[in-house]
């Protein structure tokens, strides 16, 4: 049987969507996955919702992927498809699984859940003509008539799993402008020369305003976090590894990585240091399962970025958010990772703004909390999105807070924060502990006083704090450069160079120039490919 698998997101890294497209080979369908790479309040040109129709000629089952803010691109290739084929489509992911109702309305049939036997099933039914309307774990809608089948239960087994589907020789991108048959440069490109996967499933503390705590009310009477073996995980990794020479970073982006005890993390650890070697980032820190231990064991397999959600500083809003750590226990946290500032100098800490039910007091509550945090840190900011049917959804439904979900919900950027006075000191904060200085609590005190800042004291700080924050910026990006160029490293400096405001003029560079060594300006090339030469001969 033939399938596509659609995955819309910017990132082809699509953990779930690669692990389905490997169980359905293992079972010998064929399989060609599209990476339809698009941020969510981008829509598809015309001329590639027509290559995706005549890619998908032929096939006998379309798959979606789908998070809440894709539901937009979901919908225009869905319509697109169907005008133009007759083809039935599937959708799953999260938002399907959540709001299988309304999917319907687009979709043939929708999947809830974990999909991988799902899928399996569901496949081997329509190769061979049985009748599929009671496949577990499928809703389906045949003209008027919903077909509603319970869920099928978590699968504790990850290692009975194959591992994401890599295999390229059916795989297209999204680059360009156009749908491009995905090559190994194609790949490496898109992955950024990173390797990303998933060591754990799910998450046992279904924080409010996270979809694992709608996920944990649908299981109730289920193990929700599940992790793999590390033998597992490793055969997976040396895989990879030999596979792809040009990798140079490997990352687990888990919810709840440090769910693994001593000593699986001391496994791992000694197993990865003989066989891997390559950096290592790991999500997924909750401050009440991060040990001294657990992560000196990591440090010394090569961890050099983590990331944590601390979401708050302020009390009553933690309970709100349903986060079970105290602010003494988030701190005790951060001082373990900072011990290891040489091996992890930038860790990443996750801060949630833009709650409707938060005070100035609150917020200030937070900033003075994370001012006396020891530095180097790197805030990520996010702004509050109600997930559907998520507690603190419910909450704000009932409260008046969202009158309308595809506005205030589906189309809302998680990056997109209130532009308030408070928010711009978070900013600077971030400024100042990303380059390894400070913001005392003192001069906090001061920024966020209401005193202070009717006597315009706190405007005044913030004008020095910005340009002193500037400077410490600049000086540590020519810090870091220069090491990069000691090093031989031109990974991180062309990605600054492309990302930067000057981006789209070294791109007219690389089209004038067409450099085919690697599509980049030659000198630039040239200076980056032998720094000594350029700068010590």
């Amino acid at each position: 049987m033939k399938l596509i698998l659609i995955s819309p997101y910017p990132s082809i890294q699509a953990f779930g969507i690669r692990t389905l497209s490997g169980c359905l080979k293992k079972e010998g369908h064929d399989v060609q996955i599209i990476f339809l790479r698009k941020n969510f309040w981008e829509r598809y040109e015309t001329k590639i919702l027509d290559e995706i129709i005549d890619l998908s000629r032929g096939t006998n089952l379309i798959g979606i992927s789908l998070m809440t803010n894709y539901f937009d691109n979901a919908v225009q290739v869905t319509k697109r498809l169907k005008e133009n084929l007759s083809i039935p489509i599937l959708w799953g992911g999260i938002h399907p699984t959540i709001r299988p109702n309304e999917c319907l309305d687009y979709a043939d049939m929708v999947c809830l859940g974990e999909g991988e036997e799902t899928l399996v099933e569901l496949a081997r039914k329509m190769q061979e003509g049985e009748d599929f309307h009671n496949v577990q774990g499928m809703w389906f809608k045949d003209k008027e008539k919903i077909f509603k089948n319970k869920l099928r239960p978590l699968i504790q087994d990850l290692d009975s799993l194959p591992f994401p589907d890599y295999d390229y020789e059916n795989h297209y991108i999204l680059s360009d402008g156009r749908i491009k048959k995905m090559d190994e440069n194609l790949l490496k490109i898109g992955l950024e020369r990173s390797y990303f996967t998933m060591a754990t499933r799910g998450c046992c503390f279904g924080c409010a305003y996270c979809c694992n705590n709608t996920l944990n009310e649908m299981y109730p009477n289920q193990k929700p976090a599940r992790k793999r073996s590390v033998n597992n995980i490793i055969r997976e990794l040396v895989l990879i590894k030999s596979s792809w020479s040009f990798l140079t970073n490997i990352f687990f982006e888990d919810d709840n990585f440090f769910m693994y005890t001593e000593e699986e993390i001391k496994e791992f650890s000694k197993n990865y240091r003989q066989n891997i070697g390559l950096p290592l980032d790991v999500g997924g820190i909750n401050p009440l399962n991060l040990t001294r231990e657990k992560l000196s064991l990591l440090v010394d397999a090569g961890l050099a970025s983590t990331r944590m959600g601390i979401q708050t500083g302020c009390e009553r809003t933690k309970r709100l958010y349903k986060r079970h750590d105290s602010n003494q226990q988030v701190e005790k946290a951060v001082k373990i990772i900072n011990e290891f500032k040489d091996k992890i100098p930038r860790p990443k800490y996750d801060i949630i703004l833009d709650n409707p039910w938060e005070t100035e007091a609150d917020l200030i509550e937070t900033l003075m909390f994370l001012s006396k945090l020891p530095a180097p840190y790197m805030l990520v900011i996010y702004s509050l999105i109600f997930y559907p049917e998520t507690e603190l959804y419910r909450k704000a439904k009932k409260d008046g807070i969202i009158s309308d979900d595809l506005n205030r919900v589906y189309r809302k950027s998680y990056y997109g924060c209130k532009n308030t006075y408070l928010y711009r000191i978070f900013l600077l904060l971030n400024q100042h502990v990303s380059t390894g200085s400070r913001i005392s609590p003192k001069i906090m005190f001061l920024m966020t006083n209401r005193k202070s800042r009717q006597l315009k004291l706190s405007q005044l700080l913030f004008i020095i704090l910005k340009i002193t924050g500037s400077f410490k910026r600049l000086k540590f990006l020519l810090y870091e450069g220069f090491k990069d160029i000691l090093k031989g490293d031109r990974s991180r400096i062309i990605k600054y160079l492309e990302r930067g405001p000057w981006g789209p003029f070294l791109k007219v560079l690389v089209l004038n120039l067409k450099c085919q060594e690697t599509g980049r300006c030659k000198i630039i090339y040239s200076i980056l490919k032998s720094p000594r030469k350029w700068f010590f001969s």
